[in-house]
């Protein structure tokens, strides 16, 4: 059994059948009508079921589907919405290694500090769309369960290390949510996202979600990494969104496992299941779109392994300037306009920079076309349209916290004269 440590973080604004789990009640208690998908009929899987958790079907193009009707609803894709969200840090005790923490026998990195990098890139990117706020903090001091019931113990996995022969089953997210008492609360809708840190060799992915009834509300793929449930419990009854970061390396990879769940999603929505820049002409597969594929002709915006004037995968640093239409996407859906030349300069010539500029490029204009609405964010973090507003705080004086006393202070207050 786990045994967890929590503390409440600084305020930042940063058993059911697959019917069943389908057809639990919308949770907008703004006045909003319950979000649209929630009427959609229960649409049940088809192709095979893969190692994501995902079904995939075999020929995709040949595969029908109907998008289900677009009606935007500017309460949903405007103002500014907030996610909680609970960041899970597995960092056991090493007894065999004189007490220490994972985290400090790695010399890693800060996974708190990392998750408020990372909330407001968000919020930077999604011009205050999305503020994430860590609601809570939990440090494990024990290694995540796998799917098969195996767990490390401080010396198993001391030794294993050394010879990079891990155990290679994957981590069990519906363990991850039950020992640690964050199902009842996602299903509450107290929590939006879990923000799961790690280290190599305690196998969860960079990102998993679980989607209710997501076949009727985005297209059927070929591709298992669009959608990746694994084993989050279906009774979660909302969209849950399982993130899932290494504190053994930079902030640059956060932001890229971000990035490549933005990918997903947008490609359900506007590709219908299908990512293919040279023959589709959707909003995604255009907006992705890269002068390498096509040369001679400007880029788009890119993707997370390949920005606009990148030659092969994490050309983050390549000085190659080429035309590109970026600047065109914080306009969409009108893209009229010429396009610039653009080069790595444009986002400081490194990975974090690159995540950055790729998602501050992302469209998030109020409004809908019939693929979508305009402000893609919906579908990135606000994905069952449902997140309430984010209130700044109203107070009209400062309100010193509880229990303040003069003594408090640390040193003393200039004298009025």
């Amino acid at each position: 059994m786990a045994v967890t440590t929590k503390w409440c973080a600084r305020a930042g604004a940063l058993g059911l059948g697959f019917a069943a789990a389908c057809a639990l009640p919308g949770r907008a208690t703004d006045g909003r009508a319950s979000p649209r998908w929630r009427s959609l009929p229960v649409e049940a899987p088809a192709g095979n079921l893969d190692s994501t958790g995902s079904y995939v079907v075999s020929e995709r193009a040949q595969t029908s589907f109907v998008r289900p009707k677009v009606v935007a609803d500017e309460r949903v894709c405007g103002g500014r919405k907030k996610a909680r969200v609970a960041v899970l840090i597995y960092d056991p005790v090493l007894k065999c290694e004189g007490g220490k923490r994972v985290t400090e026998w790695l010399n890693a990195a800060d996974p708190v500090e990392y998750s408020y990098v990372m909330a407001d890139v968000v919020r930077q990117a999604s011009w205050g769309y999305i503020n994430y706020e860590i609601a809570e903090v939990i440090r494990v001091d024990a290694f995540p369960i796998k799917v098969d019931g195996f767990r490390y113990t401080d010396q198993t996995f001391v030794e294993v290390r050394k010879t990079q022969e891990w155990q290679p089953s994957s981590s069990s997210y519906r363990k991850m949510l039950e020992e640690n008492g964050l199902l009842e609360r996602v299903q509450r809708g107290d929590l939006h996202e879990v923000w799961v840190w790690g280290c190599g060799g305690m196998h969860f992915d960079e990102f998993a979600m679980y989607i209710p009834n997501r076949y009727a509300r985005f297209g059927p793929t070929d591709n298992l990494w669009l959608y990746r449930p694994y084993d989050i419990p279906p009774e979660c009854g909302r969209t849950l969104w399982m993130m899932g970061f290494n504190y053994e390396c930079g902030p640059d990879n956060m932001v890229h496992s971000y990035v490549h769940r933005v990918e997903s999603m947008l490609a359900l929505q506007f590709g219908d299941g299908i990512w293919d820049c040279q023959n589709r002409r959707d909003a995604w597969n255009v907006f992705s779109r890269l002068e390498n594929d096509f040369p001679g002709t400007p880029s788009m915006v890119g993707n997370a392994h390949v920005p606009p004037n990148g030659q092969e995968g994490y050309d983050y640093n390549n000085k190659r300037r080429v035309l590109s239409y970026a600047d065109q996407w914080l306009n969409y859906p009108v893209l009229t306009g010429k396009p610039r030349l653009i080069g790595s300069d444009e986002w400081g010539n490194n990975q974090f920079g690159y995540e950055k500029w790729y998602l501050e490029h992302l469209p998030k204009a109020p409004g809908a076309t019939k693929e979508g609405y305009n402000n893609w964010w919906v579908y990135v973090a606000n994905t069952d349209e449902d997140l309430l507003e984010y209130v700044a705080p109203t107070a009209k004086e400062m309100v010193l916290p509880d229990g303040w006393t003069e003594n408090a202070a640390i040193g003393s207050a200039p004298s009025s004269r």
